[in-house]
C-alpha cells in the first residue's frame, strides 16, 4: 500500500462514498458488498477499508466525484407533504424551494397537517447522523389541543407522556413536556404544550395524545437540536454552511454533558 502523508485525512470507504452526496451510508454498504466499488482500480468489498482524497474511487466503473453539499433550514407550511412528487397532485415542500435545491433530501419528515422546521441536504452522512437514535438529536414541538384542559388533567397528561404509552409494541416517551400559557388571553378554548422528543416513530406526538383521548389540533416543530424557526416565516428557507450544520452534534453533546 502506498504511503499517505500524515496530514491527509482518511475515512472508511462507506463514509467516504456517503460524504460525496451520491448515496446514504447504508446504500454505500450495499454498493461495496456487491462489488460495485473500486479503489485504485481494485474491487473492494470491505466497507471498513480506509481511503483518502489521494485514492481514486469508482462506482460501476465511473469515478466518484464529490458533490457540493448544501444545507437548508426550511419552515414547512401546513397542507404540503414532505416528498418530491405526489401521485395525488398535492402540494409538496419543493414547490416552495428554488429548482437548484430540488436534489436535496429532507432529514426526517413532517406530516401534511404539521408545520415547522425541516432540515434538507444532499449530505448522506449528515442525514444518517441526525436521524440515528444514538446521537440523541432533540426535536421541540408546539402542540395545540382544541379544548381547555384543567390543571389536574394537565398534570396527568405530563406524567403519562413522560412515563410513556404503547405505540407499535414499544413504550414511547417524551424527553420533556410543559404547558405553555398564552399571554394574549386568559380564557382561551385551547391548551398548548411544548414537547421535546428524540425518537422517530411515525406521527409519534399525535398518536401519543390520541392514546390519552386527546386530538391534536395544531403541531409545529420549532427546533431541531440547536436550530430554530424563529427567524423564518412559513414557506421560507435559509442556507447554512457545513460547519454550522455539523455544529448540531457539538451542541447536543454539550447539552448531554451539562445534564450529567
Amino acid at each position: 500500500m502506498k504511503h499517505k502523508p500524515q496530514n491527509i485525512k482518511e475515512a472508511r470507504l462507506n463514509k467516504a462514498i456517503a460524504m460525496s452526496g451520491l448515496v446514504s451510508r447504508r446504500k454505500a454498504d450495499e454498493l461495496i458488498r456487491t462489488g460495485r466499488v473500486k479503489v485504485n482500480n481494485k474491487v473492494i468489498v470491505d466497507f471498513n477499508t480506509k481511503v483518502s482524497s489521494l485514492d481514486r474511487l469508482e462506482i460501476d466503473g465511473k469515478p466518484l466525484i464529490a458533490k457540493r453539499h448544501n444545507y437548508l433550514l426550511f419552515y414547512k407550511p401546513r397542507d404540503c407533504i414532505t416528498t418530491m412528487k405526489d401521485e395525488l397532485g398535492r402540494k409538496t415542500i419543493y414547490q416552495y424551494l428554488p429548482k437548484e435545491f430540488s436534489h436535496l433530501k429532507p432529514v426526517g419528515r413532517l406530516d401534511r397537517d404539521s408545520e415547522g422546521l425541516l432540515l434538507l441536504t444532499n449530505d448522506g452522512d449528515f442525514i444518517n447522523r441526525v436521524l440515528h437514535p444514538k446521537n440523541d438529536i432533540k426535536k421541540t414541538y408546539s402542540v395545540t389541543l382544541d379544548i381547555w384542559v384543567v390543571s389536574s388533567e394537565v398534570n396527568l397528561i405530563i406524567n403519562r407522556l413522560i412515563s410513556g404509552v404503547s405505540l407499535d409494541g414499544r413504550n414511547a416517551r417524551v424527553d420533556s413536556i410543559k404547558q405553555v400559557i398564552p399571554n394574549y388571553a386568559q380564557n382561551v378554548k385551547q391548551t398548548i404544550f411544548e414537547v421535546v422528543i428524540h425518537e422517530g416513530i411515525n406521527r409519534q406526538i399525535r398518536r401519543m395524545f390520541q392514546v390519552l383521548g386527546y386530538s391534536v389540533k395544531g403541531l409545529k416543530r420549532t427546533k431541531i437540536g440547536s436550530f430554530s424557526i424563529k427567524d423564518l416565516s412559513r414557506g421560507k428557507f435559509k442556507e447554512i454552511d457545513k460547519k454550522t450544520a455539523y455544529a448540531i452534534f457539538q451542541s447536543e453533546n454539550k447539552n448531554r454533558s451539562s445534564t450529567n
